[in-house]
């Protein structure tokens, strides 16, 4: 994972998705987080989407242990159809 502040984060997820997008099918599924630690995500963690390609999505995390480190997460897929993970992209340690 790579280390930025804030604002290289924002820029390294790219375009802003302007659309509301509904993450709660993902609510406890596991991320590594920029802390060093593994939490479950939770849709009230979710700071902003971004344009991916396909069923993916791209948004930036809150660490729900520090409310100033954020993680850039992309989700990935089995067969383009079943959720399989996040990949953790990269961070901010607040």
């Amino acid at each position: 994972m790579k280390f930025m502040n804030k604002g290289a984060l924002v820029a390294e997820a790219g375009t802003q998705d302007p659309r509301y997008r509904d993450m709660s099918a993902y609510d406890g599924k596991p991320f590594e987080c920029a802390c060093g630690s593994t939490h479950a995500f939770y849709s009230n963690l979710n700071e902003s989407n971004f344009a991916t390609t396909g069923a993916n999505a791209k948004m930036i995390v809150s660490c729900p242990s520090n409310a100033e480190t954020y993680t850039l997460i992309k989700t990935k897929y089995k067969f383009m159809i079943m959720f399989d993970h996040f990949v953790s992209l990269a961070g901010t340690n607040g």
